[in-house]
């Protein structure tokens, strides 16, 4: 599988030289910075799961890798929304795991109360239109997430992008959302073992 690299950095230098894709990467910045990812209740939920900048485990690739053979798509993520990154806890088709607010496609699930999103083409999707990985590499032109909600709380999502415009059928929404569930009990356990005992790291 080819590994697409969706760095900021990446982004930037192909968009040197570029005055309107510079403006576009202005706006599209202003227009993402959202005060719900910085509220108190679901950081602490988030840390509480001791999950952030832990090391690969076995059940979350599981999760991963079936999603991408599910939906036939290059790139897949277990996303957790810190307050200023996305750090992915498992990925396909990257390399990377963790990248800024900036390029964060999911930073749109602070503006909706869905747990779905799908948009089949990001050039005609005024929400993702101007964003950065859309204008340039890798040009992501499709993408669909499921929200990962720990009691109450949007910790992050499980997601999926291709570089082509793409249509999911309903099984394949179903084993989005089945997977999606997978991930948040995957957490919510973390959650629940610090809890339980606050001096036993999560796991």
């Amino acid at each position: 599988m080819k590994v697409h690299d969706i760095s900021l950095t990446v982004c930037l230098r192909s968009l040197r030289g570029n005055t309107f894709a510079r403006q576009s990467l202005q706006t599209h910045t202003q227009s993402f910075v959202n005060p719900m990812r910085l509220v108190s209740a679901r950081l602490a939920e988030l840390g509480r799961a001791l999950i952030l900048d832990s090391g690969p485990e076995r059940a979350y690739d599981d999760i991963t890798r079936l999603l991408a053979t599910t939906l036939a798509v290059p790139i897949t993520m277990v996303n957790l929304l810190d307050a200023e990154r996305d750090w992915f806890k498992s990925c396909v088709g990257i390399q990377q795991t963790q990248s800024p607010v900036v390029t964060s496609f999911c930073e749109a699930f602070f503006n909706t109360s869905s747990d779905l999103i799908v948009v089949e083409d990001t050039l005609l999707d005024p929400r993702f239109k101007a964003h950065p990985l859309v204008l340039g590499r890798p040009f992501l032109r499709f993408y669909a997430a499921a929200r990962l909600t720990v009691r109450g709380e949007t910790v992050g999502t499980l997601c999926a992008y291709d570089i082509c415009p793409r249509q999911l059928a309903i099984d394949q929404l179903d084993h989005l959302r089945t997977l999606a569930g997978a991930a948040v009990e995957l957490i919510g356990r973390r959650s629940q073992r610090k809890t339980d005992n606050p001096c036993v790291p999560a796991s």
